[in-house]
Parts: structure tokens; sequence; C-alpha cells
């Protein structure tokens, strides 16, 4: 399953980039997340669904680029946010995963509710460092 979303921020690209790479906040602003626990390299994720995931954070502060992969969990593969141009930045986030055989059935509506939820959390982002 592969969808996007992007939107133009007026901020600080540093600014949005130190908001974007503290971890503790993720549940702030994407709401699918209710809880983030770092444990060693990896990160226990809970969702706002019944359910759990492993994931590890790969950051690359010189492309402004931050790659959740998830190894374990409903589903797995990559959530990537980058940062592209200034005045106004560009915040894309870009996923790639894979459900888990139980939640295949229910792909198409999983996908919008996905998508929705990746819109809704790059709005709050950008309402936040706006304000």
């Amino acid at each position: 399953m592969e969808f996007a979303g992007e939107i133009d921020v007026m901020c600080d690209k540093n600014k949005i980039w130190e908001l974007l790479n503290d971890y503790k906040r993720i549940p702030e602003f994407w709401h699918g997340t209710r809880s983030i626990e770092k444990t060693g390299d990896t990160y226990k994720v809970q969702f706002a669904f019944p359910g759990k995931a492993t994931m590890k954070l790969e950051e690359d502060s010189n492309n402004f680029v931050l790659t959740e992969r998830y190894l374990k969990g409903p589903f797995t593969g990559t959530k990537t946010t980058r940062l592209e141009g200034s005045s106004p930045v560009k915040i894309q986030s870009i996923w790639n995963i894979k459900l888990s055989p139980m939640l295949r059935a229910f792909s198409g509506k999983l996908q919008g509710h996905f998508q929705e939820g990746t819109e809704d959390a790059l709005l709050r982002i950008k309402n936040y460092l706006e304000s």
C-alpha cells in the first residue's frame, strides 16, 4: 500500500526538523499513534486501534529525511518524511507499507483511513509551527 501527503509550512526548516525528530511528540500530531517508547535501538509503538509495533527511526539530517521503519506489527514497511525547499518548506510524508494478513481484506478502507490521518497530522504540524 503506497500513498503520500504533503503540505507547505511557513517556518524555519531547522525548527520543523527539530520537531519531526522528537519521537516523544509523534502522538501529539499523529493521532493514530497512542504512545511510543524507546527500547535500545528500536521503539515500541502503541496504536490508537488495538495493535502494537516495533519500529526503527532513521534520520538523514543532511537531506532532512526521517524514515520510520516498521519491523513488526499490524503492518510493516516505511513512512518517510522529508523536507524540501524554504519559505515555504514542503513537508512530504510517503508511506510504503504491507498490511498483515488479518488486515489485508480491509486494505481499501484502511488506505483511506491512513491517507486522511496523514493529511490531518500534517495540518496539525503546520498549525502548530505557524502559530
